[in-house]
């Protein structure tokens, strides 16, 4: 196997405790070009071959630790095995990436709640994540996985390179271009209430691209759903430009229900992922629902958003 085009991920995790998810990873590592290694122990297994483990966690390129309800069998020492392998892994400087379920601690002994606190802490000087579902953890560990893996995969000919280059380039002078005008005109749709009725009022507002990306994106640097990046829009559009609704019905006291045109949202998302700022990065198994997420460029606009000067 050629660890220059693909990476490889040791996963420390409890068997017993995160059996059901295990695969879910191990598919997302796959997915994203890395190639996953593990041992998976359990007392029942017989002997723990501490030097053979030590040796692939050397090999790694990055070391994930998957953390369920409980923390992990326990060794001879009095630890769990995967919090010696955690242990090992930081004393060696890996690329560590910790997935920690929100866990219910009612019913656990105090010993055992201050074993996974101590756990936990020890993670949290590198990257980790909180999940709580099965469905969330696909998403968080794409996202945490992909910024760790893409840049050690492969190495790219001169003739790729150039190409890869004007391609950035190009995504750059759109994402400039892009954010240079001055506004993007889209119709939005509420409910303005004047002397006990309701009247169904479409505006078309004008929103400047900083605006439109700031509100989208500020909630974008976790996957959500279109309709998550919808909403805030619409959101924004009801609390910012009241006036333009209810000026069109006298004496209109209240807006409610304010509505995006769902064409002209579609096309503000091509534009933003033309622009290379977002990018689809999931789809439900049912397929009805898709996620999208900030790109490394996108964060960086966000930021210079944010922070000016």
């Amino acid at each position: 196997m050629n660890q220059h085009t693909q990476p490889t991920v040791f996963i420390c995790a409890d068997p017993k405790d995160t059996a059901a998810i295990l695969y879910t990873i191990n598919r997302v590592v796959f997915q994203l070009g890395g190639f996953p290694v593990s041992f998976y122990f359990v007392p029942e297994s017989g002997e723990y071959d501490w030097p053979l483990v030590r040796k692939a966690i050397d090999d790694c390129s990055v070391f994930l630790l998957l953390v369920g309800d409980s923390y992990g069998a326990l060794s001879d020492s009095g630890e769990s095995y995967i919090h010696r392998e955690a242990v090992y892994a930081k004393s060696k400087n890996k690329k560590m990436v910790a997935l920690l379920k929100n866990t219910e601690l009612k019913g656990m002994n105090s010993q055992d709640v201050q074993r996974l606190r101590t756990l936990h802490r020890l993670t949290m000087s590198g990257t980790f994540k909180y999940w709580s579902h099965k469905e969330d953890l696909l998403l968080i560990a794409r996202q945490v996985l992909r910024d760790l893996l893409k840049p050690q995969l492969g190495l790219v000919d001169s003739n790729k390179l150039a190409e890869l280059e004007t391609a950035n380039h190009l995504n750059e002078a759109i994402t400039d271009t892009l954010f240079g005008m001055e506004s993007y005109p889209m119709r939005f749709t509420g409910k303005v209430f004047a002397h006990g009725n309701c009247h169904e009022v479409t505006s078309n507002v004008l929103l400047t691209w900083d605006m439109a990306f700031l509100n989208i994106g500020s909630m974008m640097t976790s996957p959500v759903t279109e309709d998550r990046m919808r909403s805030v829009l619409e959101d924004y559009v009801e609390d910012n430009y009241k006036d333009d609704f209810m000026k069109a019905i006298a004496d209109s006291h209240a807006l409610s229900g304010v509505r995006c045109n769902d064409i002209e949202f579609q096309r503000l998302k091509a534009y933003l992922k033309g622009a290379g700022v977002i990018e689809n990065v999931a789809k439900e198994r049912t397929g009805l629902k898709s996620y999208w997420q900030l790109t490394p460029a996108g964060e960086s606009r966000l930021h210079k958003l944010l922070m000016p000067n």
